[in-house]
C-alpha cells in the first residue's frame, strides 16, 4: 500500500472518530495515577522434589507477559525444602511462564495454585486448587502439542503459507481428539483454539521479515498472503491474554503504519503519534483489538524510555482505552519510565550490583568475575560509555554498523567510550565484521558466560541491544531505540556526556 492510499484511509478513519461520541473512562490520567489498579490477587505455591537432580538451579522465576517485552518478573530463590510462593495481581485470565517448571500455565484473578514438580520426572506436573483443571490439561496438551510451524523461511510465499495451512488443519484435528480423549474444560478448550490459532498467526506474521534476511528479496505479495489479517483480528480479545499477543500486535501496527514489509526504515513512517494513535483505534472492528493496538505503540516509547506521547496525548487516550487490564498494564510501564528518568541511578546500580558490598558485607565478589560492564566502568572512570550489544548473524546489527562509525567521528575527542560486545559466532567472524566495517572503539569477544550474564543482568530479549552510561557510571539510557542511525541517539550520548 502506497502512502497516498494510507493518508485516505487515515482521513477516513479520522473523520469516522470525530463523528463517533466517545467518552473518558472513569480513570484518572496517566500522569495523575501513581499505582496501577491491581484487581484481586493469586497465589501460586509448590514444591519442588529432587533438587539434586539439578544443582545448578538456584532459582524459581514467574513471569507474567505484559507491554515491557520483559515481563514482570517474580524472582525466589529455592530453598532447601524446594518450596515456593508467589502472590500476583493478573487483572484478568493471562498465562505466564514458571521457570524452570512450565513455560506456558494459565493464572485468573482468585485463583490458588499448587504446583509440584519433580526434578527426577520432568514431564510430570501435579497441579491443584482453584485453577488447577485446566492447567493440568494446558500441560498434558503440551506436552504433546507439534504445532510449531517450524518450516523453512526460504520457502516462496505461496509454499509457506500453503504448509502453515496444514499444519494448522493437522493440529486441529489432533486437538479435537485430544478435547475428546481427556473430557476437557471450556476455559481449555478456549485457551487450546486460541493457541494454535496464535501459533498459526505468529508464524505468517513473521515470515516475510525472516524471507528477506535470508534472500533480500522484496516481498511483493502482500494482499494475497495477508488475507488471513482479518482472522487474526477476531482471534485476540480479553478473555484469555496470550503470550503472544504482544510481539504479534506490534508486527500489526508496523504493517498499518508504515504500509511496508519488512525493512522499514524510521523515515517511512508518515504519521504523527497522534496521526497514528487514530489510525490504530480505528483500524479494526474489534474493540478490544483496537485498545490493544493503541496500547502497544504507546509501549514501543515506552520501552525506549520515554513517555512524551502519552504525555501529549492522554486527553485523548482517556476516550481510548479503557479497559481494565490494559490501562493497568499501561500504567505500570508509565510509571516505570517517569521513575527511572527521574533517578536512573537506583535501576542502574541495581543491574550492575554496585550497592552488594553494602549489602552482603563481602569485599571480594566472585560473582562479578562475568559483570564485563562493571569492569568497563571502572577502567573508564570519568568517561560516557556507549555500548552496543551484537553479534555477527545479526543482519540489523550489521544494518547499523556504518552509523555507528559515523557517530564516533562526531564525538571523537569528547570522554566518551565506543564499546562493542559480541556475543556469538566465531572469533573469525567477529574480527572480519571488525576489518570489514573499520569500526573504532573497544571490541570484546564475549564468553559463553559473559554473554548469559549480560542477557540476564539488563534484560536483553534481542539484538542490536544498546546501553548508555553518563561520566559518573550511570546507565541513564537502554533499549533498541539508542541504535546508531536513530538521529535521537546523538542527542542522548550528548546528555549521556553532560549530566
Amino acid at each position: 500500500m502506497n502512502k497516498n492510499g494510507i493518508s485516505l484511509i487515515l482521513f477516513s478513519f479520522l473523520l469516522c472518530a470525530c463523528q463517533q461520541q466517545q467518552k473518558k473512562t472513569d480513570y484518572p490520567l496517566f500522569s495523575e495515577q501513581k499505582e496501577p489498579d491491581k484487581g484481586e490477587k493469586a497465589v501460586i505455591q509448590g514444591k519442588i522434589r529432587n533438587l539434586q537432580v539439578y544443582p545448578h538451579v538456584r532459582d524459581i522465576k514467574l513471569i507474567l507477559p505484559d507491554f515491557s517485552l520483559m515481563g514482570e518478573e517474580h524472582l525466589l530463590p529455592i530453598d532447601s525444602s524446594g518450596s515456593f510462593r508467589f502472590e500476583v495481581y493478573p487483572v484478568v485470565p493471562r498465562e505466564f511462564s514458571l521457570t524452570p517448571i512450565q513455560d506456558r500455565l494459565l493464572i485468573a484473578p482468585g485463583d490458588s495454585l499448587y504446583i509440584e514438580h519433580d526434578f527426577a520426572d520432568f514431564m510430570h506436573t501435579r497441579i491443584t486448587g482453584r485453577g488447577a483443571e485446566v492447567n493440568h490439561q494446558i500441560v498434558q496438551f503440551r506436552n504433546n502439542y507439534l504445532g510449531r510451524f517450524n518450516f523453512d523461511f526460504q520457502n516462496s510465499y505461496h509454499d509457506f503459507r500453503k504448509l502453515c495451512d496444514q499444519q494448522l488443519n493437522d493440529t486441529q484435528e489432533k486437538l479435537k481428539l485430544f478435547q475428546a480423549e481427556h473430557n476437557t474444560t471450556e476455559l481449555f478448550d478456549r485457551w487450546a483454539e486460541k493457541q494454535v490459532k496464535i501459533d498459526y498467526f505468529t508464524a505468517l506474521m513473521f515470515y516475510p521479515f525472516q524471507y528477506y534476511l535470508r534472500t533480500s528479496e522484496a516481498f511483493t505479495e502482500r494482499d494475497a498472503y495477508y488475507s488471513f489479517i482479518p482472522q487474526l483480528e477476531e482471534t485476540i480479545d480479553r478473555t484469555i491474554i496470550m503470550t503472544d499477543y504482544y510481539n504479534l500486535v506490534e508486527r500489526l501496527n508496523m504493517l498499518k503504519l508504515r504500509g511496508t514489509d519488512p525493512m522499514p526504515k524510521a523515515s517511512d513512517v508518515p504519521f504523527s503519534p497522534k496521526e497514528s494513535i487514530h489510525l490504530l483505534y480505528q483500524s479494526t472492528d474489534n474493540p478490544f483489538l483496537a485498545q490493544f493496538t493503541v496500547a502497544s505503540y504507546l509501549s514501543v516509547e515506552t520501552r525506549a524510555n520515554s513517555t512524551q506521547t502519552i504525555d501529549v496525548e492522554e486527553e485523548e487516550l482517556q476516550t481510548m482505552i479503557n479497559d481494565s487490564f490494559l490501562r493497568a498494564m499501561l500504567q505500570k510501564e508509565y510509571n516505570r519510565v517517569k521513575n527511572y528518568v527521574a533517578n536512573p541511578r537506583i535501576f542502574s546500580d541495581a543491574v550492575m550490583e554496585n550497592n552488594r558490598t553494602e549489602i552482603t558485607g563481602a569485599a571480594v565478589l566472585p560473582g562479578d568475575s562475568v559483570n564485563v560492564l562493571k569492569r568497563l566502568v571502572e577502567v573508564n572512570s570519568g568517561k560516557a560509555l556507549y555500548v552496543d550489544v551484537w553479534a555477527p548473524w545479526c543482519h540489523p546489527c550489521l544494518t547499523e554498523m556504518p552509523y555507528s562509525q559515523e557517530l564516533y567521528d562526531h564525538f571523537e575527542g569528547e570522554p566518551l567510550t565506543f564499546v562493542y560486545l559480541c556475543m556469538g559466532g566465531s572469533r573469525e567472524q567477529w574480527q572480519d565484521v571488525i576489518a570489514s566495517y573499520a569500526l573504532s572503539g573497544l571490541h570484546i569477544y564475549l564468553s559463553e558466560s559473559e554473554w548469559l550474564d549480560l542477557m540476564k543482568r539488563f534484560h536483553i530479549k534481542g539484538i542490536p541491544h544498546y546501553l548508555l552510561f553518563n561520566t559518573e557510571g550511570v546507565m541513564i539510557d537502554f533499549g533498541g531505540h539508542l541504535r546508531p542511525g536513530n538521529p535521537e541517539t546523538k542527542a542522548a550520548i550528548e546528555r549521556a556526556l553532560h549530566t
